[in-house]
């Protein structure tokens, strides 16, 4: 999906989605113009993104959060 549909899809503004891509939480694939193509799988990160944020968590915190949810260290783990 393009950008446009995503925004239609999530209800989540554009300007958000790019902050969640810019802080590494969605990694849309990208046309070779530069165009953000989001799969399935990328839409339902933006949901899952969008509804933490509105729970007051902050984008460092839901990198955390999804980290944990798919098994990775966090970083009081590591090392």
């Amino acid at each position: 999906y393009v950008m446009s549909v995503a925004v239609s899809i999530t209800g989540v503004d554009a300007y958000r989605i790019r902050r969640y891509e810019k802080a590494g939480l969605v990694k849309p694939a990208r046309t070779e113009g530069g165009q953000r193509l989001f799969s399935d799988r990328d839409i339902e990160r933006v949901r899952q993104v969008a509804a933490l944020e509105r729970e007051g968590v902050n984008l460092k915190g839901i990198s955390v959060i999804l980290g944990m949810k798919r098994g990775e260290a966090g970083p009081a783990e590591n090392g």
